[in-house]
């Protein structure tokens, strides 16, 4: 059987270590499982490229965005897939014990635990997107991991498999499963939604910019409790601030707080009609915006950061659009390809993260029944991944677009409505209004599901 993912991003790597550890090396006719990951630019291993600066351009796939926050529900994926690849994504990150809001004002509205259900419960993790992708990357071979630009997938057959087509003009390559992980501009979602050669539900351009850097951890307040984040809204924006790497302790852990390091994380975000493009990006001119933006903003870590700042990373929000299915004869979709969210949602990669286990535990959990050929099991495995998988990142996307134009620029009243309303969250009983998003555990909801389809089966 051979499987191809198309995009070595963190998606594409999690999901080939969730198939390489829940499905055997051989499979029908003791034929070994290949399984491979198609990525259009370089990806070697942390310790085989030259050093980065994390604000210069990259020609490498994991190059790409500066810190992104691992929620506890996506923790306790990587801790499920393999306990030394949780250890090192958390040794490299900085467990959030707390969000902290404020408004623009200098008022504290609400703090919002980030911890899940688990017992002992499990912190967000606030880390470098090159951290993550470096940790899952150096988990996976060299050899699985090829430089291949994909153009174009066409869809399996009753008598072919799914066939893959490449930039370079080459032969088409087969597969018996091909796995898009290829982003919020995937060229695999076009097989699945259209006919390959349109893209019937482009990505959306949500008309919010992201902006954001790196600064001391010196410049935190020092009276804060250990692992809060803050995040302070205002009437024309948006602006965060908490620490990202860890101490020069030895170890710690996503279940108990710790010092942070020497390095924190900025970001804020802007409303722009168009999308940027590389070619009109003016950073002088954001950093303009900025200081007009929050220059009467009562904190004194935004007053500082703006005045010397500077601008690492710049991040249109692009969101997939609710797609009919994620899956079609033979090819199936995780993460971005599937379900690029909001920013607002928190969930982005860890949405991501629960794709690449719950796929993994499908297709396992149905090949190892037997009772069809491998295509159709494969077929089923997706369809069954999509049931699951549809409705709740559908809940989260809802969720996440009524928080979004928290963010966006309003008037006086609209303003002081948003910071009633995130006041009376913070009053609200946690389980009522959180506990549905973190103890989420997709080992669960898989074996319901099998239990559910053998009492039908029963009847």
């Amino acid at each position: 059987m051979k499987i191809v993912i198309v995009g070595g991003g963190i998606s594409g790597l999690t999901t080939y270590l969730s198939l390489r550890k829940l499905l055997p090396p051989s499979l029908a006719d003791d034929a070994p499982l290949e399984i491979l990951i198609y990525e259009s630019h370089k990806a070697p291993k942390n310790a085989d490229r030259p050093e980065l600066s994390l604000s210069a351009p990259s020609p490498f796939a994991q190059g790409v965005g500066g810190v992104l926050g691992i929620s506890s529900n996506g923790v306790r994926v990587l801790q499920q897939l393999d306990e030394n690849l949780f250890r090192n994504v958390v040794n490299h990150g900085y467990p959030v014990k707390q969000f902290h809001f404020r408004n623009s004002h200098g008022m504290a509205l609400a703090s919002f635990p980030t911890t899940n259900f688990t017992d002992p419960p499990l912190h967000t993790v606030l880390i470098s997107r090159q951290a993550l992708w470096d940790a899952l990357r150096d988990q996976v071979p060299d050899s699985a991991v090829l430089c291949k630009n994909v153009s174009g997938v066409t869809l399996g057959t009753s008598t072919q498999r799914p066939r893959i087509q490449l930039t370079d003009g080459s032969s088409d390559e087969v597969a018996d499963l091909v796995i898009g992980a290829d982003g919020v501009h995937s060229v695999v979602k076009q097989a699945v939604t259209s006919d390959g050669n349109t893209d019937a539900y482009p990505a959306i351009y949500e008309g919010l910019v992201g902006v954001g850097g790196f600064i001391p951890a010196s410049y935190l307040p020092q009276n804060e409790p250990l692992g809060t984040t803050t995040m302070t809204f205002g009437a024309d924006g948006f602006f965060g601030y908490g620490a990202c790497s860890p101490t020069s302790e030895a170890s710690h852990n996503a279940i108990a707080t710790c010092s942070p390091g020497d390095q924190a994380v900025w970001w804020s975000t802007y409303a722009l009609e168009q999308p940027p493009t590389k070619g009109d990006i003016d950073k002088d001119d954001i950093i303009r915006q900025l200081q007009s933006r929050h220059s009467s903003w009562k904190d004194p870590v935004i007053q500082k950061v703006i005045q010397e700042v500077s601008i690492d990373s710049i991040y249109p929000t692009w969101t997939t659009p609710n797609l009919p299915t994620w899956e079609r004869d033979g090819v199936v979709l995780v993460g971005d390809a599937a379900h690029a969210l909001q920013t607002s949602s928190g969930q982005g990669v860890s949405q991501a993260l629960e794709d690449a286990e719950m796929l993994g535990m499908m297709i396992a959990r149905t090949l190892k029944n037997g009772s069809t050929s491998e295509k159709e099991a494969l077929q089923a495995a997706a369809k069954s991944y999509c049931e699951l998988r549809m409705p709740r990142v559908g809940r989260i996307s809802d969720h996440a677009k009524k928080l979004g134009d928290m963010k966006r620029k309003k008037n006086l009243v609209v303003e002081w409505m948003m910071y009633g309303f995130m006041w009376l969250g913070g009053k609200l009983p946690r389980d009522s209004n959180i506990k549905w998003l973190l103890q989420y555990n997709p080992e669960e909801e898989v074996a319901k599901f099998f239990l559910g389809k053998g009492k039908q089966a029963e009847k």
